[in-house]
């Protein structure tokens, strides 16, 4: 095993519309669907697409979206360990609306019903073998112990923060590569306009900055790369973030260059923007 992610897991139930309804008023659904869903094991199963060892810690219910969600990760030959789950518990959903006319979501979700991960959920005989932690800022106390030994075992630590969340400055001086999407620059600063130099301060790191149809930049000390995005029609845009961020994972699984990982990841998340669902990956992105 060489990635490791620790995040949430919820089962997404897509829902098209042609044109998002107005309040008190009914539309008709264009298609549903349910799938995997959570920034983490969709970036998983992005790097397991293209051939990287995965394991994932979450947590989920022995309920109906628990199921799908074993399944989905076996299928997809991610590593795991089954939730000893209590009857109370609940597994986290995602209830998305799809706008059919522009490609752009809305969502209402719950992280589910259970203990959170913490300390004592992390082995260190299993992150032994780990060289790319992947994390979004959930179960702090799981991700700071993790991030802690992957570190110390020479490891390098990767996080995709959606948002801010509570211990999230415990947590960035450990993240070796910030992936800082708009959503997470406006809920940290109060704008997607943020300097370079304010985005590399928040770590010791490097910044991805993504910015959907405007492409994403890579900011180290000694420069910042800019990769445009792909220029196509958006179908579906839910999880397009999180297979950005797995075709990153992917890409320094491999040590690739900055380069080469920026515009990988780009053709990825783009083709995924021009299909249902997110679970569509093209298999010759990394040629061109």
């Amino acid at each position: 095993m060489t990635v490791l992610g620790i995040g949430t897991v919820v089962v997404d139930h897509v829902v098209e519309l042609s044109g998002f309804p107005e309040a008190d008023t009914k539309a008709a659904a264009v298609h549903h669907w349910r799938q995997l869903g959570g920034p983490v094991p969709v970036a998983l199963s992005t790097a397991a697409f293209y051939g990287s060892q995965c394991h994932f810690l979450g947590r989920w219910a022995n309920d109906d979206h628990g199921r799908l969600i074993e399944r989905t990760l076996v299928e997809r030959q991610i590593v795991f360990e089954q939730p000893a789950a209590e009857s109370h518990w609940s597994t986290g959903f995602a209830h998305v609306w799809g706008d059919t006319t522009t490609g752009s979501r809305t969502i209402a979700f719950s992280r589910g019903e259970f203990p959170v991960p913490d300390e004592a959920d992390i082995d260190e005989a299993v992150l032994a073998n780990c060289r790319l932690l992947h994390l979004d800022g959930w179960a702090i106390g799981a991700a700071l112990k993790a991030a802690t030994i992957v570190k110390r075992n020479g490891g390098r630590v990767v996080l995709d923060a959606g948002s801010v969340k509570p211990g999230l400055k415990d947590l960035l001086p450990l993240v070796d590569v910030l992936i800082a999407s708009a959503l997470f620059r406006r809920s940290h600063f109060g704008t997607e306009t943020v300097a370079a130099t304010d985005m590399r301060g928040l770590v010791r790191g490097s910044v991805i900055a993504t910015d959907g149809a405007n492409g994403a930049s890579w900011i180290t000390p000694d420069e910042i790369l800019h990769e445009p995005a792909l220029a196509i029609t958006a179908v579906d845009t839910n999880g397009a973030g999180d297979i950005f961020s797995g075709s990153v994972l992917h890409g320094l699984d491999r040590n690739w260059s900055r380069g080469k990982i920026l515009k990988f990841a780009n053709r990825v998340a783009g083709h995924a923007c021009t299909q249902r669902g997110n679970d569509s990956w093209p298999a010759d992105a990394a040629d061109s």
